[in-house]
């Protein structure tokens, strides 16, 4: 175990040096939090005082965020509305030394936001209770695409990696996409993450799909057991690197952990780390692609790249909100494993 560690702590180690280009969906996550205080005499509806608000970064503004909490150098790559959530956006990307200047800012655009609303009294665990979502009604169209494209030709030879981040809103389209693919034809490692296209993302270095996308993507909609549904998994994974001709694929299962599908390995089960108390899920998949991305960045194989990725989604789980996981807390989790057997 002794060993395994000083290979995580060097990996680790090596995260400022790491050079990572997230292309995808950017958006804005705004928590709301009041004190429920009557009921409205014109609907039956509680009336909340507004007490504060907290802005953070969602989507893929998330990955880039867990990128820079974990020490990376980090450009960002997408579309934001010319709106006041596109400046806010921006402004916070820019506050953690992001490069910002291949985020394109589109009059037609709406920039993505999703606004929740938390109740409850001074004394009590807030609750939402309500959540409002601004969305683009279109893909990007050709000329948001192009200067996407633009975008990574620019810094292309600035990034160690990329990371595509496709929450299903549209900024990544197809010649995105293929651009993308060339990169890692090139030696480039191009990880991606997509919550409805994964099966669309052929020839890259690594995807990371959460257990119902992966399903999803061979038409499995329900699951009858546990049981089954590791059996589908482990059905899934197999194929997804035939389908896609992947070096390797990493599919999330929750509080069931993580399986590594690595091409002439056999596939890698990674027990949930801490414990299955589960606070919040909200960017873990996010926390697990910028972690995985990194540590292959900095030396580490698949199998090592997935448990860091496992230690830190295990962090964030256990905070509220759209969180992120410090290299700080990672080294911690990372020196406990010492103390564990095996």
């Amino acid at each position: 175990m002794q060993a395994k560690v000083q290979e995580f702590e060097k990996a680790i180690g090596a995260f400022p040096r790491c050079r990572i280009g997230v292309v995808g969906d950017l958006v804005g996550d705004l928590y709301i939090y009041g004190t429920p205080t009557r009921l409205s005499r014109e609907a039956p509806v509680m009336i909340i005082r507004h007490e504060r608000e907290d802005f953070f970064l969602g989507g893929a503004a998330n990955t880039v965020n867990n990128l820079c909490s974990l020490g990376g150098q980090v450009a960002a790559v997408g579309v934001v509305g010319a709106d006041a959530v596109g400046d806010r956006l921006v402004q916070a990307l820019e506050k953690k030394g992001v490069r910002t200047d291949g985020v394109v800012r589109s009059p037609r655009w709406r920039t993505i936001s999703k606004n929740r609303v938390l109740a409850g009294d001074f004394h009590t665990k807030k609750q939402q209770v309500l959540r409002i979502d601004y969305e683009p009604e279109r893909s990007v169209d050709a000329q948001e695409a192009e200067l996407v494209r633009r975008a990574i030709a620019e810094v292309r030879e600035e990034v160690d990696a990329w990371i595509i981040s496709d929450y299903g809103y549209g900024t990544l389209s197809l010649e995105t996409l293929k651009l993308l693919q060339e990169e890692a034809r090139s030696g480039k490692r191009v990880v991606a993450d997509s919550r409805y296209r994964i099966k669309e993302f052929r020839g890259l270095t690594l995807v990371t799909p959460n257990e119902l996308e992966a399903l999803s993507a061979y038409g499995i909609s329900r699951i009858y057991n546990e049981h089954a549904a590791r059996d589908l998994v482990m059905d899934v994974g197999t194929r997804l690197l035939e389908d896609l001709a992947l070096p390797a694929a990493l599919i999330t299962r929750g509080d069931q952990g993580m399986i590594l599908f690595e091409r002439g390995q056999m596939p890698l089960d990674i027990p949930i780390s801490g414990t299955a108390d589960i606070v919040d899920v909200s960017g873990a998949g996010d926390t697990v692609v910028a972690t995985a991305t990194l540590a292959l960045v900095a030396g580490a194989g698949f199998a090592n790249a997935a448990r860091l990725a496992n230690l830190a989604a295990g962090i964030v789980v256990m905070k509220p909100g759209t969180a992120s996981a410090t290299s700080e807390e990672l080294k911690t989790a990372v020196r406990a494993l010492d103390h564990k057997p095996g």
